[in-house]
């Protein structure tokens, strides 16, 4: 699904990608996976958990590092449908 995303949406998680620690959690990686998330929610753009885990692991990155962001992509996915309701959109 990404491979079909649009290029800003591409382009925000190679951002996160290239420059994240691949070992433990940093909220300033935080900070650019939520711009690949709140891209994704605004272009319609739906990445699957395991879609997330297989790119991650192809990029190297620990198995918990995988688990922290599936749980950042799915509970940011959440808070952006609950914002929307609320916004009325």
């Amino acid at each position: 699904m990404l491979k079909q995303a649009p290029a800003e949406v591409q382009s925000a998680f190679e951002d996160y990608l290239s420059s994240a620690n691949k070992l433990v959690p940093d909220p300033k990686d935080d900070a650019k996976f939520f711009k690949f998330l709140i891209l994704c929610h605004q272009k319609n753009v739906t990445v699957e958990s395991v879609e997330i885990y297989e790119l991650l692991e192809a990029r190297g990155f620990d198995e918990a590092m995988q688990d922290h962001l599936v749980i950042l992509l799915e509970g940011g996915r959440e808070l952006l449908k609950e914002y929307d309701k609320v916004s009325g959109r």
